[in-house]
């Protein structure tokens, strides 16, 4: 009722209101009613990960709305979390952490801190750093708390296979399309594919296009917020989904397989090369953890090779019908193209040591990423004739908490690697041990990427 009311009063206000903004209030208010209220932590929590990977992208580029929906998913998460503290609260049990809780704590403290540093600004930098840097700590201990059991580890699968292929398949049909064609779909895909403004300019936007035989093309951003969205839940989805049909647990194995080729599609059309490198590691350290299953290796084996040979015509096909001259952008991975090469991202990272020695503690929070026009412009400072940048996930790190934060970081993600690594064999039940070497090559794979981009910050990659 309270959330009838209140879409209600917008229509009132507003003096040409929209039907779809009356019904999208009026859903959101509700939704995060029932996820403050629900006890079902496990579908709560599937909802929140559902509408990251399938609707937030339309919310923000089809309306346009883009603060709006960065807020929306901060605001369901939240929601999920105040439910869930108040009743541990009102239980008046002692409150046991997870392991490894103390790496996460240590986080939220550099961050935490980061709001008393002088060149954070104001309260919006403050909000929008503590968004940016914090809005996926509750995952750690959602994960926890669901994924014990062979069921759960079936059902995050299941669930990141059908996010996987439901972009694989919009990507597959945005990858035919021309660039107006899909500026076409609403004002913040215009933006996205156009630009805004003249580049250079305050708020201008360079155009995401490149050309190839004399024809512009887009990377497809599929149900996601920017470009090769499909390319990066396929990367995470993919191993998981081959640990899946190599347990041979279920009855039925093709709808897994569909799966598995949605993941690959949803890689290959969405042009990235950074995704394209980083699935191929996922797929080859999953290869290399799988070993620890001893004889029953070959399982893992046998489902890699399986969907390798059913994706070469699948490809073919693609490449008969559309023409191949949108994955001219792979040239450059190519071994004989890749020796030799540097990535631009890649040589952001000499200047950490410089930035570090200029502000040890970062520029403040809300200065680089999806936030920093948030509460106005910050002039950053100049290392070594640039500014600080965020093209990687380390120089993203350094900008906004500096040398506390980075220390926190990659001890903390060699903690987990080197735990992954000795402790896999110690995982007496066969089948989770398949499923956790899937998801941790995945998380191998996205230590890797973070020389060449800000994981973090992604949609599709922060949660894993």
């Amino acid at each position: 009722v309270l959330a009838l009311v209140l879409a209600l009063a917008v229509a009132i206000e507003v003096k040409k209101p929209s039907i779809v903004l009356l019904i999208g209030v009026l859903a959101a208010l509700v939704s995060i009613v029932s996820l403050v209220m629900s006890t079902r932590y496990e579908i709560s929590v599937a909802v929140v990960i559902l509408y990251l990977g399938l609707l937030e992208g339309y919310a923000k580029l089809g309306t346009g709305s883009h603060q709006a929906a960065a807020a929306l998913r901060d605001i369901l998460i939240i929601a999920i979390c105040l439910g869930a503290g108040a009743r541990i609260l009102s239980s008046r049990e002692k409150i046991r952490f997870p392991p490894l809780s103390g790496w996460v704590l240590a986080w939220i403290g550099v961050v935490a801190v980061e709001a008393f540093n002088p060149k954070t600004g104001s309260l919006l930098h403050v909000v929008g750093g503590y968004s940016q840097q914090l809005e996926w700590v509750p995952f750690f201990f959602f994960a926890y708390a669901l994924i014990r059991t062979r069921r759960r580890f079936r059902a995050l699968i299941l669930l990141m296979g059908v996010v996987a292929l439901a972009n694989g398949a919009v990507s597959t049909y945005q990858y035919r399309l021309s660039p107006h064609a899909l500026a076409a779909w609403g004002p913040g895909y215009r933006e996205l594919v156009l630009g805004v403004g003249e580049e250079g300019e305050k708020g201008g936007l360079a155009a995401r296009t490149y050309a190839t035989e004399g024809e512009a093309r887009v990377r497809p951003p599929a149900l996601g917020t920017d470009a090769g969205f499909g390319g990066g839940v396929g990367g995470i989805a993919l191993p998981a989904t081959l640990a899946l049909l190599a347990t041979g647990t279920l009855r039925r194995r093709w709808p897994v397989i569909l799966l598995s080729l949605g993941a690959i599609l949803g890689i290959v059309t969405g042009l990235g090369r950074l995704q394209v490198v980083g699935s191929v590691l996922a797929v080859m350290a999953f290869i290399a953890l799988s070993f620890s299953a001893g004889r029953r290796v070959t399982r893992p084996l046998a489902a890699i090779l399986l969907v390798v040979v059913l994706t070469i015509p699948v490809i073919a096909v693609l490449i008969a019908v559309e023409g191949g001259g949108g994955f001219s952008r792979y040239t450059s991975i190519e071994p004989e193209n890749a020796v030799g090469s540097k990535d631009k991202k890649t040589g952001s990272l000499e200047h950490i040591p410089a930035a570090i020695a200029k502000v040890p503690f970062g520029e403040g929070l809300g200065t680089v990423g999806a936030v920093a026009g948030l509460g106005g412009k910050t002039t950053h400072s100049i290392v070594e004739g640039k500014g600080l940048s965020a093209e990687t996930e380390y120089n993203f790190i350094v900008d906004e908490v500096g040398l506390p934060g980075l220390i926190v970081w990659v001890a903390f993600s060699i903690r987990l690697l080197v735990l992954g690594v000795k402790s896999l064999r110690r995982v007496r039940d066969l089948e989770i041990r398949i499923y956790m070497a899937a998801l941790f090559a995945s998380f191998i794979a996205l230590t890797i990427e973070g020389f060449s981009g800000p994981t973090t910050s992604s949609a599709a990659l922060g949660p894993f």
